[in-house]
């Protein structure tokens, strides 16, 4: 029963840990061409080819409520990703693996997207699509179509990726000596289970790996208020370089307690198993 409790603690961080956020950031509009509601509603539907084609299982979609949070407020939002340089900037900032957003722009009479998908940590481009049309209604015809090849590159990198396996050590079965007819002889002794020892290792590894899991977990909440923080602290440019290399070490400290607890975690199971 403690080994099957441990196993499963261990699987559940792991999910936690293997699932990549992606947030999708509002639509911008370089010249004012359409209305807010708009651009929130192409928003939404290049967030629904994402929600629609990625297995939730390792990926999760942000919500805008989320983005948000990150960045302090509806306005601050609304500023930060107009006057963002780089989108994959932004989206660390948001704590995303991967960030998209599309921008309205006009070439001739027409209107013109583009919608760009980047790694957040790497900061590279992972893929784009743009067009043009002569209403909004031909720019979402446009999404509808694209958006979903975009988010499917995400499908292929993560194919390169191998999935964690756990093996688990098959139960060996003891070996019964036949009885000689004339003397039988009294059956070998079952093999005994772990020893005292390697189980109280293994419970000491198990013990510590939660407790570093826990701490990675404490962590990770301080770093979405840090976050809020970082969003709140104004325009001074040393509020902003001081705020996010709290952000950065917080951030850092969290990794390590979940892949330290996660270590300790597994080598108390292989203990528990292996002995």
């Amino acid at each position: 029963m403690k080994k099957q409790f441990f196993i499963l603690l261990f699987l559940a961080f792991a999910a936690y840990g293997q699932q990549e956020r992606i947030a999708i950031i509002n639509t911008m509009d370089d010249r004012d061409s359409v209305s807010i509601s708009e651009l929130t509603y192409l928003t939404d539907r290049i967030r629904e080819a994402a929600v629609n084609l990625l297995p939730k299982s390792r990926f999760g979609v942000m919500t805008t409520e989320s983005i948000v949070a990150f960045l302090g407020s509806q306005e601050n939002t609304a500023k930060v990703c107009k006057e963002a340089s780089c989108l994959a900037e932004l989206g660390r900032k948001v704590s995303a693996d991967y960030v998209a957003q599309g921008r309205i722009g006009r070439f001739g009479e027409n209107l013109t997207i583009k919608v760009e998908l980047y790694d957040a940590q790497k900061g590279n481009l992972m893929g784009s699509f743009t067009g043009n049309s002569k209403d909004i209604f031909g720019l979402l015809s446009l999404i509808d179509e694209r958006a979903s090849d975009l988010f499917k590159r995400l499908l292929e990198e993560s194919k390169s990726k191998p999935e964690p396996v756990i093996e688990v050590e098959k139960p060996e079965v003891a070996k019964i000596a036949p009885t000689p007819e004339p003397k039988p002889k009294p059956m070998p002794k079952v093999k005994e289970g772990p020893s005292k020892t390697s189980f109280w290792v293994a419970l000491g590894l198990d013990a510590v790996g939660a407790g570093l899991m826990v701490a990675g977990y404490l962590k990770d909440k301080e770093l979405k208020d840090s976050y809020k923080d970082y969003g709140l602290k104004g325009l001074d440019q040393s509020h902003y370089d001081k705020t996010w290399d709290d952000v950065e070490s917080i951030q850092t400290q969290r990794n390590v307690f979940y892949i330290a607890g996660g270590v300790f975690l597994f080598s108390g199971i292989g203990i528990s198993l292996w002995f």
